[in-house]
């Protein structure tokens, strides 16, 4: 968000950063009880404001009120890479597979090496029967973080596919 003079944070950041702590502890419903009745506040151009809200609405599984959160997050930073894969996954998890991968194929032209974001479009291909592409984005996840238990999974996965079309 806007920075007043002095370089202090905004109200809206402050807020925003006690929500992020709480976030990494589960607790869920604490951010969304701080931060909701300050959502629709005219003033409110923090994208981590509503990066936060809407992580906590998604682990509520409230997505709906997730995919309008970061949307509202990517209005205010619009070239930010991690709100557009937070918004791929939201709309995985919706299986809305397509809208994820444009979200995630985004992230990646603003950050190649955004292996979180490579494993969620390697996912979205894969639901949407692209095996041959789900395979390449996985085996790119795993060059960067070859510990990857999800992407070894989805990997074999793609792999069997592709063996039972031939």
């Amino acid at each position: 968000g806007q920075k007043p003079e002095g370089g202090s944070l905004s109200r809206f950041d402050r807020l925003a950063e006690e929500a992020t702590h709480l976030n990494k502890r589960g607790k869920y419903e604490e951010v969304i009880s701080l931060l909701e009745p300050h959502k629709t506040d005219k003033k409110n151009d923090s994208a981590l404001f509503f990066n936060e809200l809407a992580v906590s609405y998604r682990n509520r599984n409230r997505l709906d009120d997730a995919l309008q959160a970061y949307q509202k997050a990517l209005s205010v930073d619009p070239e930010n890479p991690v709100i557009m894969k937070n918004l791929a996954d939201a709309f995985y998890l919706k299986k809305e597979y397509s809208r994820s991968a444009e979200m995630a194929q985004k992230a990646l032209a603003s950050n190649p090496r955004f292996h979180q974001a490579r494993s969620t479009l390697g996912m979205a291909y894969y639901r949407m029967g692209r095996y041959r592409e789900a395979l390449d984005e996985f085996e790119a996840v795993l060059q960067m973080n070859p510990r990857d238990e999800q992407a070894h999974n989805f990997r074999e996965a793609a792999r069997k596919k592709l063996q039972e079309k031939k």
